[in-house]
């Protein structure tokens, strides 16, 4: 009895401790609604995340401080935006529908209130970090870890001078890298595909990227992996394999009862299991562990 109580105690404070986490350096709105935010955003531009819609994020920027705004729907937000999903991309008046649906979602969201706002405590990369960067090319960075976003031309110092800039993604910051060619080298480079290939001579930080609407990337610059959506799948097709390699070894395994038990452990795989079973059941053991098995 005491050590479940003691148990019971462990969970509560870890539960304690993880909600703590996610709810630290978070602060009061900035902003009423996602309208004000949007108002005061360089871009202009909300980010919703998740599917279907789970919240809605807006970066803006302040005394030289980054912030993210978070709104959460509401039912009337979830209706507007599933009458989108439901309308008919065959019908002839699809268009004009679509567009009065979405201007009704738009202008209903810049009302949802702003359940709370964040600084970024994230830190870019120091200078010395960013000249490190000199001299290596896209490839190499991209090897480092750094995401290609967006690239091209950028105007330079003069209206002749024409700069190729890639924007590379750390963590939640943009980084603009500006290449070692001019821009018939740069069209040569993407016709042969060798762009990765271009050496970088200048980065400069451009700001919060895309990934700071994203709530998997926290203020402080940590990120939560996303969940393998495949990992369950791949349990129940290991636990069977396993099943086949006892039924091969002559052991006396009950794969109906194997399969029931699975599909009480894992319900939302049932199909693949009893796709599995009917396998089992046409081409046997050793064929069916032969397909499970990789190839070498």
């Amino acid at each position: 009895m005491k050590k479940a109580v003691s148990l019971l105690l462990a969970a509560m404070m870890l539960c304690m401790v993880f909600g703590a986490t996610a709810e630290e350096g978070r602060m009061e709105p900035l902003y009423a609604t996602v309208g004000e935010a949007m108002a005061a955003c360089a871009e202009n531009r909300v980010i919703a995340g998740g599917v279907p819609d789970e919240y809605y994020a807006v970066v803006t920027e302040k005394d030289g401080k980054s912030y993210r705004s978070v709104a959460y729907p509401d039912e009337k937000m979830k209706e507007l935006n599933a009458a989108i999903e439901a309308l008919d991309y065959e019908a002839a008046d699809f268009f004009e529908k679509h567009e009065a649906a979405m201007t009704a979602a738009d202008d209903y969201l810049k009302t949802l209130p702003i359940a709370y706002s964040e600084e970024f405590t994230a830190q870019p990369l120091t200078e010395e970090e960013m000249a490190a960067m000199h001299g290596k090319t896209i490839s190499q960075l991209n090897e480092e870890g750094f995401e290609t976003g967006s690239y091209g031309t950028e105007p330079g110092a003069t209206e002749e001078e024409v700069l190729i800039v890639f924007s590379m993604r750390w963590g939640v910051f943009d980084y603009g890298c500006e290449v070692d060619a001019d821009f018939d080298r740069f069209e040569e480079a993407q016709e042969q595909d060798t762009c990765g290939d271009l050496v970088v001579k200048d980065v400069k930080l451009k700001g919060i990227t895309e990934s700071g609407f994203d709530l998997r990337f926290h203020a402080d610059g940590t990120v939560e992996e996303p969940e393998d959506p495949f990992a369950e799948m791949n349990e129940v097709i290991t636990e069977i394999g396993q099943a086949l390699e006892k039924v091969l070894a002559g052991e006396e395994v009950d794969m109906e009862a194997f399969a029931a038990e699975l599909k009480e452990k894992y319900p939302e795989q049932a199909e693949l299991i009893d796709m599995y079973m009917e396998l089992y059941r046409s081409i046997g053991a050793e064929a069916l562990a032969a397909m499970l098995t990789p190839a070498q």
